[in-house]
This record gives structure tokens, C-alpha cells and sequence, in this order.
């Protein structure tokens, strides 16, 4: 109801800067002169009476929403011109229904005055009035912090217009997936030492005892060059990932909110349109993550057997394990992975969504600043990825295990079934905490090499989202 609330503000908006527009005209000191004024809404009404007069109750209702206006303001003559008879009849809308008064309109944001409510010329101030009269009045409020908005007899008005995302050109997309790509490939390539130790946590659970002790140990063991296992795969990996999940994820969004949900039900249900989008973005990015994701994780669990085979000899090798299966052998860890994508995705989306809406709607003079938003969007990508790794890590643990153990014959259920049952419930959260830090760095940096490549390309708010505007054109 709150963000209905908000958007019924918005759109209120959107309607008297349009209104405001047409009065003035040409030249904005025209709305200082009252017979100006006059003379634009008489257009206006004599429009809207030939358009919608000949439905029952519509005289009435044009009649109330004209009186509202400043003596000043109304146009007389063509309102006395109004059939007094038609303009008693029954209101078109259902509020008109209604025997009293809705105060604020809240309850119902389509509602139009009951029948009662009447017009009526008044012979000493030569203007229309409403009677039984109304306190037509206008508090400041605050929708939330910086954003400024008046709340009236018939509802909330806001002084930012309404908004939605703009479906985006080829191009678009083209160049929110070069961003995408660019930061995912970037930040995880800077976190692959710690990712091989989140991996080997797994891969043998107890044998560290935490982050630290297990990136000390590997590197005495075998060398600093063990803390770079797997970034062949890693790299190759996430440049797919951030190519294929932004774009994907801005189009199922706009594609799911404007063309399958009534613009209503999109607004009422954000969250969920953002889960959804965030999961189908999810899956097509897996689908060419997963092979890579099966030779990162052999580079780093078995480097005598891979270190020196590389990327394309360890998909070889991983290939010829399974004759049957051959290259789907590679795709072993496919269902574990796409569950674990969707969950972290869709979290990773929402989460990062709403940390940033809470932080600016407590600082908005951040979003003034290029290096304040981008700020914002670094810790909201912290948040985000801690919170998505904390919901995942049991897809992430069976991931682990079924990529390391199954040689194409373990499924992602068998596989969590056995490894539960050999190595206990705890073993679906083994490296929860390095993979929290891991998360927590990782989607951080995304989200901001993102918006940074996005602002290098001159991918602009007005790129993705456009203003509800009204244009009133007399003619049509």
C-alpha cells in the first residue's frame, strides 16, 4: 500500500506539471495573468466536455473538478454554459457511490466525490463553489528524507514526477554487458586467492582453521603461485558471467513489470518481479559458467593433476572421464550451480536494490556526487553479497563436493544426500565465513566497476528510466 501510496504521489505530480505547462504556454509569465490563465483552462474544459460529455455522470464530475480551482482561475462562462440538469446526475466513477466523504482518498486512490457533493454558482463572488463545502487543504510532508511532498484533500502529491524503466535499445544492452563483464572479470581475478582458499575449505573441511591459517598453509606448502590456481577459469568465467547476467537481468525486469504484470500489480509487487528477473538472468548466465566453474574448481582441488594442463586440457580431461557423456560430463555440477546462481542472484539483485534506496533515502545528497553514488553502490554491494552467500552456501557447498566426486555420474541431489550422510549437516555450510568475505568483496566491486564502466560509457538515469509526462494537446 506504501509504495502505491508513492507512486499515486508521483503520478499526481506528474499531472500538474503537465497542467502547469499547458497554462503557461510559450512563455511562463503567462501564468501570471489571471485572464491568461482563464482563457487556457476554458480550452480545457470545452475539450474535455466534447470528449467525455456524452457519458453519464462525466458534466458532473468535469463541473466538481473546475470549481476546485481559484475564483480567479475558473472559467466562468463556459462553466455556466453547463447543463444544470446533466450536471446533478449520477457520477461516472464509483466513488460517486459512496455517501461520505473519504478523507484523503487513501483507501481508494480512483474515488471521486459521492453525490451529495454538488456544484453551485455563487452570485456574490461570481464563482462556482462546492457544496456540502470541503477544507481543501495542503500540509508539507515528507515522503521520505529529501524528497519533499504535499499531502492534500484527495490524496498525497509529490514533487518528483512518476518514473519507470525505459525499454533500452541493442545497443544498451550491448554496453551494460561490456560493463558487466569488465567488472565481474576484474574483481574476481583480484579475489582469486581468496577464492582458492574457500575452495580448498571445501574441498577438505578441517584441515584450516580459517581464511588466514588456510592461505598461510597453502602458500608454505606450495608455493605463492597456488594462491593463483584456477584463474584461467576464473576469468574466462565471470567475463561470461557479467556479459550475459546484467543485461539479462535489466531485460527480464523491464520485460516481466511491462508486458506480462499490469502496471498496478508491478508496482505492488517490486520484490518479487526482482526475485523472478534476477533468477531467469541467473540461469542463462550458468548455463556457460558451469563448465568453467568444473575446471576452476579441478585446477585448485587437485593442481598435481591440472596446474599444468590449463584451462582448455582440463575440460579435456574432465571431458574424457565419462565416454558416454563426453563433453556433459563438464555439466555434472549444472543443477547444483543454477540453484546456487538463482539464489545468490536473485538475493544478490534485490538486496542490492534495496541497500541503496535505504542508504539515499537517508543521505540523498549522495546521489549528487558521481563519488558518493558510487560509494553507496560499493557498500550496498557489500551488504548484498554477504547476504547472498549466507542463503546459497549449502548449493554452493554441494556444488563443490559434486564437481570434485561425481565424474558425471553423481547428481546435485544424490550428491548433497551423501555428502551429508559421510560428512554430517555441517558440512553444507563449510567456509560460510571466507565465503561471506569473498561475497561481500566480490559483488562490492561489481556493482562499482559496473557503475563505473556503465558512467564511462555515458549510460545515464535518463538512459534507464524516463518521467510520466502529460502533454494536452486540444486538437484530438
Amino acid at each position: 500500500k506504501k509504495r502505491e501510496s508513492k507512486s499515486f504521489s508521483s503520478y499526481t505530480s506528474s499531472i500538474q506539471k503537465g497542467l502547469y505547462s499547458y497554462v503557461a504556454g510559450e512563455n511562463e509569465s503567462n501564468i501570471k495573468s489571471y485572464s491568461k490563465v482563464r482563457t487556457q483552462y476554458s480550452y480545457l474544459l470545452t475539450s474535455l466536455v466534447d470528449k467525455y460529455g456524452s457519458k453519464e455522470g462525466a458534466i458532473r464530475d468535469i463541473g466538481l473538478l473546475f470549481a476546485m480551482l481559484p475564483p480567479v482561475y475558473q472559467p466562468i462562462e463556459q462553466l455556466l454554459k453547463l447543463d444544470k440538469g446533466v450536471i446533478t446526475q449520477t457520477g461516472s466513477n464509483k466513488g460517486s457511490k459512496l455517501d461520505n466523504f473519504t478523507p484523503n482518498f487513501q483507501e481508494d486512490f480512483t474515488l471521486l466525490l459521492p453525490n451529495k457533493y454538488q456544484i453551485q454558482y455563487n452570485d456574490v463572488e461570481k464563482s462556482y463553489t462546492i457544496t456540502p463545502k470541503i477544507n481543501l487543504f495542503e500540509i508539507g510532508i515528507s515522503e521520505e528524507p529529501g524528497v519533499t511532498a504535499i499531502s492534500t484533500t484527495f490524496g498525497p502529491l509529490s514533487s518528483k514526477p512518476l518514473l519507470r524503466e525505459r525499454s533500452l535499445s541493442l545497443d544498451i544492452y550491448a554496453l551494460l554487458g561490456i560493463s558487466g563483464g569488465a567488472g565481474c572479470a576484474l574483481t574476481h581475478t583480484l579475489v582469486v586467492p581468496l577464492d582458492v582458499v574457500k575452495t580448498r575449505m571445501q574441498t577438505n573441511p578441517g584441515e584450516y582453521n580459517g581464511v588466514f591459517d588456510g592461505a598461510a598453509t597453502i602458500t608454505k606448502e606450495e608455493g605463492i603461485g597456488a594462491l593463483l590456481l584456477g584463474t584461467q577459469a576464473t576469468i574466462v568465467g565471470y567475463l561470461w558471467y557479467g556479459i550475459s547476467v546484467y543485461p539479462s537481468y535489466a531485460f527480464f525486469k523491464r520485460f516481466i513489470a511491462s508486458s506480462l504484470l499490469s502496471p498496478a500489480f508491478a508496482v505492488a509487487h517490486a520484490n518479487d518481479v526482482a526475485l523472478i528477473a534476477g533468477a531467469l538472468a541467473s540461469v542463462i548466465a550458468s548455463l556457460g559458467l558451469t563448465p568453467l566453474e568444473a575446471c576452476r574448481i579441478r585446477a585448485v582441488a587437485q593442481p598435481e593433476i591440472y596446474r599444468d594442463a590449463g584451462l582448455i586440457g582440463t575440460s579435456q580431461i574432465i571431458a574424457s572421464e565419462n565416454d558416454q557423456l563426453g563433453w556433459k560430463t563438464l555439466y555434472a555440477g549444472l543443477p547444483s550451480l543454477m540453484i546456487r546462481q538463482v539464489i545468490f542472484g536473485s538475493v544478490k539483485f534485490l538486496a542490492f536494490e534495496r541497500a541503496s534506496e535505504a542508504i539515499f533515502s537517508i543521505h540523498p545528497e549522495f546521489r549528487e556526487a558521481t563519488a558518493t553514488a558510487l560509494g553507496v553502490s560499493l557498500v550496498a554491494g557489500g551488504i548484498s553479497g554477504a547476504l547472498s552467500s549466507v542463503v546459497s552456501q549449502p548449493a554452493d557447498s554441494v556444488l563443490t563436493y559434486v564437481a570434485k566426486n561425481s565424474g558425471g555420474n553423481l547428481s546435485v541431489f544424490d550428491g548433497a544426500s551423501k555428502m551429508i550422510r559421510e560428512e554430517g549437516v555441517k558440512s553444507l555450510f563449510n567456509g560460510l565465513g571466507s565465503r561471506c568475505v569473498w561475497a561481500g568483496c566480490i559483488i562490492a566491486g561489481q556493482f562499482l566497476l559496473y557503475d563505473v564502466f556503465r558512467a564511462f560509457f555515458g549510460i545515464t538515469g535518463e538512459d534507464l528510466n524516463q518521467a510520466l509526462t502529460l502533454t494536452l494537446d486540444l486538437n484530438n
